[in-house]
This record gives C-alpha cells, sequence and structure tokens, in this order.
C-alpha cells in the first residue's frame, strides 16, 4: 500500500481472513514472511487473521529517513484503515516487542489486546551486557559502537544456497540453546525462518537502522503506558537475557511477564503462540 507520505509499505496476511485481527511485528533482522515459522494452520485454529508488515527499509517498504520507534504507529493505522480494520491486536516475537510497546503508548484506543514472545528492545541496558554472551554481545557492540560496521555483519547472515542444510545444522547446534534447536529442526522451520531473513537483507540499509535503534535510548517514556501488556519469555534465551525483559517489564504498570524455565529464544515463540494467542482473542 501507499502510504500517506507517499512510501510504499509491504505486508502479507495469513489465518482466517475473517478472524480476529492481529498485527504480527516481525523481530530483528527479519520478515513480514516470520509467522510462517510458526505455521499457518495454527492461526486458522484459532480464528486468527495475522496481518504482518515489513518495518520501512525491509523487504518491499520503502525507507524511512531518521525513524524512531514513535513513528511507527502512524504506520500501523494507515495499514488498518487501507484494510478497513478498526480495532485490532498487536503482536511482538523478540525485536518485535518495542513496536507493541510503540503501539500500546501512541494508539490505545484502537488496540484490543497486546501480547510479546522473546521481547525486547534496549539492547544498551547494563542487564544486557551483563548476561549477554558471545556471539551475540559481539553483534550489540557493533550496534552500539559501530554501527557503520553493520551492514557487512548482516551480509554474513544471509542464508548460503550451496551449504549442505547437515552443516548449517552443525553451525547452528553449536550456537544456539538446546531448546532452540530442537523447534528448528522440526519440519520446515528451519527453511521458512530463512526466508524470513534473505526478504529482510534484501537491502542491509534497512534492518542496519532497525538495529540501531535497539541500541540506543527507546523515545517512549514505559512508565506512562496503561494499555496492559502481556510478556512471554524462555529463561533460557541467550540472544535477549530474561534479566532485560525483567527489567523493562517492572518499569510499566499493567505489564505481566509470564516465564518458562525450559524455553528459550526461538522455542518460546513456536511453542508458546498458543499462549499468546489466548490473551489476543481474550479467550
Amino acid at each position: 500500500m501507499t502510504l500517506p507520505d507517499g512510501r510504499k509499505l509491504s505486508y502479507l496476511e495469513f489465518g482466517n481472513k475473517d478472524g480476529h485481527p492481529v498485527f504480527y511485528f516481525h523481530g530483528a533482522p527479519s520478515s513480514c514472511l516470520e509467522p510462517l515459522v510458526i505455521g499457518e494452520d495454527l492461526f486458522g485454529k484459532y480464528g486468527i487473521r495475522i496481518i504482518s508488515p515489513n518495518r520501512p527499509g525491509i523487504g518491499p517498504s520503502d525507507f524511512q529517513p531518521n525513524r524512531t520507534f514513535s513513528d511507527w504507529p502512524a504506520d500501523v493505522i494507515a495499514l488498518a484503515n487501507h484494510l478497513g480494520v478498526e480495532k485490532f491486536s498487536v503482536f511482538g516475537n523478540s525485536g518485535g516487542g518495542g513496536y507493541v510497546v510503540a503501539c500500546a503508548s501512541s494508539i490505545p484506543e484502537r488496540l484490543l489486546s497486546a501480547a510479546v514472545i522473546s521481547g525486547g528492545w534496549q539492547m544498551n541496558m547494563p542487564e544486557t551486557k551483563k548476561h549477554l554472551k558471545f556471539p551475540y554481545s559481539m553483534f550489540w557492540f557493533v550496534a552500539s559502537n559501530l554501527p557503520f560496521l553493520l551492514p557487512l555483519l548482516l551480509g554474513t547472515m544471509k542464508s548460503n544456497p550451496k551449504e549442505s542444510r547437515e552443516k548449517a545444522f552443525a553451525q547452528a547446534k553449536k550456537m544456539m540453546a538446546s531448546a532452540d534447536y530442537e523447534v528448528l529442526i522440526q519440519g520446515n522451520r528451519a527453511e521458512m525462518l530463512s526466508k524470513a531473513m534473505d526478504e529482510a537483507l534484501t537491502d542491509k540499509k534497512g534492518v542496519a537502522w532497525d538495529l540501531k535503534m535497539y541500541a540506543k535510548k527507546m523515545d517512549i517514556s514505559l512508565e506512562q503506558i496503561s494499555f496492559p501488556i502481556i510478556f512471554f519469555h524462555g529463561e533460557q534465551d541467550k540472544n535477549l537475557p530474561i534479566q532485560v525483559a525483567q527489567k523493562m517489564v517492572a518499569k510499566m504498570p499493567n505489564a505481566k511477564l509470564v516465564t518458562f524455565k525450559e524455553e528459550a529464544h526461538l522455542s518460546c515463540l513456536c511453542n508458546h503462540f498458543t499462549d499468546a494467542a489466548a490473551v489476543l482473542i481474550k479467550r
């Protein structure tokens, strides 16, 4: 669609076309294809209409210079109006959590409910530096201190069609939490994750800007957010330590954190989206 300022915003829809509308905000780096990692059959089972937009500069969505988290709700409203959706829920996975918070802060009158899984958006916090281990810590050090190197670093994350599936899985097993690896190797999940990542990395400029936003202070006051948000987080999360989520959730008066002792980053999304779905449709 074309936004009021002339930019193009790309999006996909999944699930039940006449179901409960949920705007899905993907992680970072990722894209609007990310819901396929969960599986479209689950959306149909819960009667959910997933509306999954690419953020500015990601995939076919046009880049937006100097954007911040607080710019995002305007794009969401434009897309909702374009689709004729008056009220809707918002869901964020991983880095998409910050965009749920932005909507809860700016457009609570349009929201039905809000949930986040494995979410965080302040990767410059002391808790991040203290609990994040290499190579994840190195990634955010670059984003914070050497952002001009991000496009180069992102280039190494694009899938290699010449690499065997076995080799790719072996490398993933070394890096990932065991719970994440176990869900990655199920079905076609690894392929869907690669497709979501590759779409995001079509133009690294937009992804690099998105990542830089997590490495500096957010332009939204968490203490003033009154809209209720339910956060789900795995205690074994290597990508975003549970301590970071605890610190951020504690600042929001009506936020709640639900933790899972044996889950990690990706596994929390894949194994507990049903918990988020129940919150979103208020069963």
